[in-house]
């Protein structure tokens, strides 16, 4: 915001002007300069906004509020509403600190035009009635539309900075007009519920005009000032959308949970403020920030979608009907069926239970949807030599070249120690089969799909299986150990580790829930001992617990994203950082450099490729395991354009033991969470920790017209071969792809890829590409076939066996 002159702000606020006459809106920025002397409150208009939110008409000086008294405030706002007839009015309202209690007070300059004038004069200060608050931290101000009569009332919101918790509170008055009058008298103080914050640096209140002739409803804004730790502080911003206001003040629905406002980078903020306009075709909230960086104060304002446009944002559905079992672990089968297994799921009730594992009696340890529909089988429930059931909660898991689904260790005993045995899923037969069993117990472990077919297990909760790797071979159902080199710290609880086009493997330093934090390598396993070449750069390596790590799409370009994730106790208060960093390991000594930082700070979040190429995050939350402060909101990353944009909003949190897997109609499904642990023996009823149901998101490219087809592909085929793919829309591909389904725990997935199939030719209806002749680049297996057109838009899958 230019010539914002201010290096001491106690107040700021912004409001919307709609020109008599029709036409773009305009912008009112207001602040409270503290300066040396007595505060001033001054205002300047942004003329004619564009459909970016862009002020296009230049920008009036800087005017003041006439009569300002005040040496500090502790907040302040405006709004802009017709209060007589004869045009726009100015509210201006402020919290005076006193050396008593506080004050809340305001005033109306009657007549506002777009240059700033004021051409009916100013009423006095008028105060807001049983202000009871000694210290605030945040306040505003805010009209509603008129009634049937003609009426609006003033909403007047603080927060009161008490010795517990924050509060968040708002009152109405009744029959507000030109000369400050409140004709019908004022409502008590409405508490907002479930106020997050112990410290806030500011907050603002703005009303969202009702539907179809409704009831309006309101926007609550909160700055959340950050506990300051050792490796984070920076704020963060909430806004809380309440529908059906009623006259006695009262709010019919709250949205469920406090939403971030997205791309919030300021560590020290000195207030904020909201308003609500119809710009675009699409319901907007203005946000403004008062960033307090040292030395002069900054003004920056960003629009926020309120209304979703699934053809910009996509959209969610949650589904009718539960997922049958937790899923604590998904894996998409070749065919397109999705299996979720928990084993006890993390309930030591379950696990002790005579029933566990008992089909019949609704204690399974996996289940096999068919999607759309609700269409769910439960396999037979594998069991050891001693008839106790292998407990699939917490191993490892990678798809064989074969299609059979591999978990290995998992959990033999609580609280949580691990087992040897390994096991496949054959989605052939639905049933499990016991492998060779490993030569160390694993619990956390990761394992991962090799290039030449076998599996690399590695880590788990004891020291000696963080420095010992067993590599798995299908052909003589036997495991290999080779050893970390002595000075290599160890890999941590399920390492993110993704195999690389030279045969290496490469630790991105994203973890779970391990204290160990060995630096980000590259490890070559085809020596023992496996030396380590470290590779530097990525940033915040204390917070990359509860991380997400992604190899951007093609995988032949080798460069793998590493974003979000928080600190490793649970105890510990530091907010989760919103760094993203990129590393290109095509080189000789790779180095992660900064990418573009996500818009909302998150950890225990998942990933998915999508088949044009972004990369979707959905889930976590602000802090470890923190329901109050789950991220609904998803976000997309474009590799192109260094970017994130924040996507629709999910209705159910997806938190620790959550999971998310592409399905081959282009759409992703999210499952599963329970941070807290169960205590049931069955699945159903749900245990109220225990987060039973299914939630489909359909990303923006299922709303942007035709999808092309694919007529006819090879179900199996060789490495560097070239393959003739039948599609009637075989001019307009931009894109020819293999996805290597998910299978995914503890929000990381080592297998998932997209290969690039470099087109070579189109013959009318025909095209022809060639999958690439490394196999550690796509490692054998069954893969999803996508064609993308010029307009990003996906086929549906085509299932092909590679190798």
């Amino acid at each position: 915001m230019p010539d914002w002159f201010s290096a001491e702000n106690q107040g700021a606020g912004i409001a919307v002007l709609d020109p008599p006459g029709g036409g773009a809106p305009h912008l009112v920025v207001f602040m409270v300069d503290a300066g040396p002397q007595q505060n001033r409150g001054l205002f300047r208009i942004g003329r004619s906004l564009d459909a970016e939110g862009r002020v296009t008409g230049g920008w009036t000086q800087w005017i003041d509020v006439p009569d300002w008294f005040s040496w500090e405030n502790q907040g302040a706002g405006i709004a802009i509403a017709d209060l007589g007839g004869g045009g726009r009015d100015l509210i201006v309202f402020m919290v005076d600190n006193g050396p008593q209690q506080n004050r809340g007070l305001f005033r109306i300059g009657r007549g506002l035009d777009a240059n700033g004038n004021i051409a009916g004069g100013w009423t006095p200060w008028i105060d807001v009635p049983d202000w009871f608050s000694w210290e605030n931290q945040g306040a505003g101000i805010a009209v509603t539309p008129p009634d049937a009569q003609g009426r609006r009332d003033l909403i007047v919101f603080m927060i009161d900075n008490g010795p517990e918790l924050n509060r968040g509170l708002y009152r109405l008055g009744h029959g507000l007009d030109a000369n400050g009058t409140i004709a019908g008298g004022w409502t008590p103080w409405m508490d907002v519920p479930d106020w997050l914050s112990w410290e806030n640096q500011g907050g603002d209140i703005a009303v969202m005009p009702g539907t179809g002739g409704g009831a309006p409803g309101l926007v609550v804004f909160q700055i959340d000032n950050a506990p300051a730790t050792a490796n984070g502080g920076q704020n963060q911003a909430f806004f809380r959308l309440g529908t059906g206001l009623g006259a006695n003040g009262a709010v019919a629905a709250w949205s469920q949970s406090w939403l971030g406002v997205p791309h919030w980078f300021s560590w020290e903020n000195q207030h904020g403020g909201i308003a609500t306009l119809r710009l675009g075709g699409r319901d907007r909230l203005l946000v403004l920030m008062v960033d307090n960086p040292g030395g002069q104060n900054a003004g920056l304002y960003q629009m926020v979608d309120l209304e979703p446009d699934p053809a910009v944002h996509g959209q969610w559905e949650v589904l009718p009907f539960l997922s049958g079992v937790l899923g604590v672990h998904a894996a998409l089968l070749p065919g397109g069926e999705v299996l979720f297994f928990a084993g006890s799921g993390s309930s030591q009730n379950r696990f002790d239970s005579p029933d566990f594992g008992d089909v019949a009696k609704g204690s399974a340890v996996s289940v096999v949807w068919n999607p759309p529909g609700n269409s769910f089988f439960h396999p037979p429930t594998l069991r050891t030599a001693d008839q106790k059931v292998y407990d699939l909660f917490c191993g490892g898991d990678a798809f064989l070249p074969d299609g059979r689904m591999v978990s290995a260790g998992g959990t033999i005993d609580y609280p949580f120690k691990g087992r040897k045995e390994a096991a496949a899923f054959d989605p052939a037969t639905r049933s499990w089969a016991f492998l060779a069993p490993m030569a160390h117990e694993r619990w956390y472990p990761t394992v991962i799909a090799l290039g030449d077919g076998r599996l690399l297990a590695a880590s788990g909760l004891e020291p000696v299986q963080k420095k010992v790797l067993e590599i798995y071979s299908a052909a003589n159902n036997a495991w290999q150990q080779v050893n970390l080199a002595g000075n290599f710290a160890g890999l941590p609880l399920y390492a993110h580790l993704f195999q690389l086009a030279d045969g290496r493997v490469f630790f991105t330093g994203g973890r779970m829930d391990d204290p160990l934090m060995p630096p980000p390598s590259i490890l070559n396993i085809a020596q023992n001992p496996v030396p380590a070449q470290m590779v530097g750069g990525l940033r915040d390596l204390a917070l990359r617990n509860q991380s997400n790590s992604v190899l951007l799409a093609p995988a032949q370009e080798q460069r793998i994203l590493v974003c979000g994730g928080g600190p490793f106790d649970r105890e510990d208060p530091t907010y989760a950082t919103d760094k993203a960093d990129i590393v290109d390991l095509r080189g000789a000594n790779p180095a992660y450099a900064a990418a573009a930082p996500m818009a909302l700070p998150r950890m225990h979040h998942n990933t998915v490729l999508l088949p044009d190429r972004t990369v979707f995050a959905s889930g976590g939350a602000l802090q470890q395991e923190a329901l109050e402060r789950a991220r609904l909101q998803a976000e997309l990353y474009d590799p192109a354009s260094d970017s994130w944009r924040v996507m629709a909003t999910a209705a159910v949190p997806r938190l620790y033991h959550s999971t998310a897997v592409l399905l081959p109609d282009g759409r992703v499904v999210t499952a599963g969470g329970n941070p807290n642990g169960g205590h049931s023996v069955t699945w159903m009823p749900p245990d109220p920790e225990e987060e039973m149901r299914l939630e489909v998101y359909s990303p923006p490219y299922l709303f942007r017209g035709p999808r092309p087809v694919i007529g006819s592909a090879p179900e199996r085929c060789a490495h560097g071969e070239t393959i003739a793919i039948a599609s009637p829309q075989a001019a307009n591909i931009r894109f020819v792809s293999l996805m290597r389904n998910c299978v995914t725990t503890h929000a990381f997935d080592g297998g998932q890829r997209l290969v690039d199939l470099p087109i070579q030719g189109r013959d009318g209806g025909t095209l022809r590409a060639t999958v690439p002749g490394n196999a550690n680049v796509a490692p054998a297996g069954w893969y999803m076939l996508f064609l993308v057109d010029q307009q990003g838009v996906p086929s549906v899958a085509r299932w092909t066996q590679v190798g």
